[in-house]
């Protein structure tokens, strides 16, 4: 594919030095017989065998990018946003992939509900080898129970994301899992200086951007996504990216490049580091350039506090194994109080917000038993649930192996 032509769907993968996984990401897009899309590749220039991965595709539905200079990672997935011609857009990781009938489930649900300007699917889970330290044993968790699509309050998802009810997986992104409409891209592009990112957390971001920009967005309650966890994975790390490189480069030169990406320094950089989903998202709101200042309201900052003591608990109690850095209850308390003074924020209303949350929390628990004991029924009693849930990386050595049984063995209608 020489050109941008437009088409229905544009798959963008930014890739680097993951070529051992890749090539099964590739494949599990291109083994459709689809025509209606394009796969378009930035190599941020990979120093492994990227290459011949690369240069091994022979179809004219792909298109291979190398930017010009070397790249972090939300700068590519800028960088490719500008090569997107397809009427539906989404960024997929370069250990991830695709479930057989992907476009065409898209078709469906898009001829039902064909208003809306984003998607949120529910996700399917592959474990790649070596990351047993943080998910245990097991290889696949795809789990579809048939449930009918929903429509979301985008500003309720809003609030309850910076309160830690929401999560990263319930919520529409531009990322693996979701899909936005090219103009919605365009729209948040044009008000926000000609980028889409402004921050440094790119998956978090887009969810951000999206839930203020739009009323309501569509949740499909079947897995489309393979979500796939790596060594090579961004989520594992602690980093948080501090960009050094283009100190010999007039970045004014490239128009792809937002330079004003690193973190706002009006969080704690620890807070940062243990992975708490309501910093990630308080810190995309502080980023966001025209979203209204009640979502950076002192309110806002006490659920986020709140909300961000409930997920360390979480973490600490049940999730030990999912906490990024090692720290306890008491240095922990010491930064959020040191947060609440230096924000000027009540300490008896944090009190208030962080009961009532408690409360919240606890009666979604409620709710979530519920939906097991409801999933465990639907499993025992009916056959409308289509599951694949194993621990034999022999027979599911990669997310091939398991769209081929899937595709073979799951009624797909």
């Amino acid at each position: 594919m020489s050109e941008n032509k437009p088409v229905k769907y544009s798959i963008l993968i930014p890739t680097y030095n993951k070529a051992k996984y890749l090539s099964y990401t590739i494949e599990s897009i291109l083994s459709s017989d689809y025509k209606d899309f394009e796969l378009v590749i930035s190599d941020d220039h990979s120093t492994d065998n990227t290459n011949e991965v690369l240069d091994s595709i022979d179809d004219d539905r792909v298109k291979i990018l190398k930017p010009p200079i070397k790249l972090t990672q939300t700068k590519n997935y800028e960088f490719l946003l500008n090569h997107a011609s397809g009427e539906w857009v989404t960024i997929i990781g370069d250990d991830d992939g695709v479930l057989p009938f992907f476009f065409e489930k898209l078709d469906k649900y898009l001829a039902k509900f064909n208003n809306i300007e984003s998607i949120h699917t529910k996700p399917a889970f592959y474990y790649w080898e070596g990351v047993e330290d943080l998910y245990g044993d097991r290889v696949c968790d795809y789990q579809n129970f048939c449930e009918k699509p929903k429509l979301k309050n985008s500003k309720t998802s809003l609030l309850s994301s910076l309160a830690g009810i929401s999560v990263r997986t319930e919520l529409p992104m531009i990322y693996t899992s979701g899909l936005i409409k090219k103009s919605l891209m365009k729209k948040i592009k044009e008000k926000s200086n000609n980028f889409f990112f402004h921050s440094v957390i790119p998956d978090y971001y887009s969810m951000i951007c999206i839930l203020n920009e739009t009323k309501e967005y569509l949740q499909i309650n079947e897995p489309l996504f393979w979500v796939g966890a790596s060594k090579l994975s961004t989520g594992r790390g602690t980093k948080i990216y501090k960009d050094h490189s283009y100190k010999d480069i007039n970045i004014n030169d490239y128009d792809f490049i937002n330079p004003n990406l690193e973190l706002s320094g009006k969080i704690s950089e620890k807070l940062h580091q243990i992975g708490l989903t309501p910093i990630y998202f308080f810190e995309c709101v502080i980023k966001h350039p025209y979203i209204n200042k009640k979502w950076k309201s002192n309110f806002i900052k006490h659920l986020v506090y709140a909300g961000s003591l409930i997920n360390f608990y979480k973490i600490k109690i049940y999730y030990n194994f999912r906490s990024k850095i090692n720290i306890d209850f008491k240095d922990f308390n010491s930064i959020i109080n040191l947060e609440l003074k230096k924000c000027k924020l009540s300490r008896l209303f944090f009190i208030l917000v962080l009961i009532s949350l408690f409360i919240i929390n606890n009666i979604k628990k409620i709710f979530s038993y519920f939906y097991k004991v409801k999933k465990f029924l639907i499993k025992r009693i009916s056959k409308k649930n289509y599951i694949l849930v194993s621990k034999n990386r022999e027979k599911f050595n990669n997310i091939i192996d398991c769209n081929l049984f899937i595709k073979n063995n799951i009624n797909n209608n």
